[in-house]
């Protein structure tokens, strides 16, 4: 029985060895540079911990840098996670590595290619009625934006309508 078990083991490695060759295969034939303009400022290096995190806005990204902050176990980097976003963002070079990763290949090479790597992503309507709250609602230099989005897709648009649309968005009263 524990024979079955270990060649079952063997051939579902054997397996994955076939799938990552064909991967690897497959990325050589095709470029895999990156053409972000801020590409060096979307991914956020632990070398303490051994993990990379893709970073996609809107999709909790403080929240999972104040997570890597807490497990840093640096006590200034802790009290550090506890503190406003806008303090979190601008110090947290302090603590973590922003990394300029020019292309995929380069995530499987050293020192990276073994560090945990993850990102996360958001279903995309609940990403953009968040974009919107979290920047169109809370800054006052928006509100000429919003106002002009108002004009440009609405039909006999009216102050009080864009307000109104606002607020359903917002919550606020």
């Amino acid at each position: 029985m524990e024979s079955n078990a270990l060649l079952h083991l063997r051939q579902q490695q054997q397996q994955q060895q076939v799938r990552q060759r064909r991967v690897e295969d497959a990325c050589a034939r095709y470029n895999d540079s990156w053409n972000w303009q801020d590409a060096g400022k979307s991914f956020v290096v632990s070398h303490k911990l051994r993990v990379i995190f893709c970073m996609v806005g809107k999709s909790a990204c403080t929240n999972w840098i104040r997570v890597l902050l807490q497990l840093n176990g640096d006590p200034a980097a802790q009290a550090l996670a506890v503190t406003d976003r806008a303090s979190v963002h601008a110090m947290v070079g302090m603590y973590l590595q922003w990394t300029s990763i020019q292309n995929a290949s380069r995530l499987s090479r050293p020192p990276f290619n073994d560090y945990y790597k993850f990102l996360f992503v958001r279903e995309p309507l609940e990403r953009l009625v968040s974009a919107y709250r979290d920047k169109m609602s809370r800054a006052q230099w928006y509100i000429p934006l919003r106002q002009n989005i108002v004009k440009l897709f609405r039909r006999h648009a009216s102050q009080k309508y864009g307000l109104h649309i606002h607020r359903c968005f917002t919550g606020d009263r």
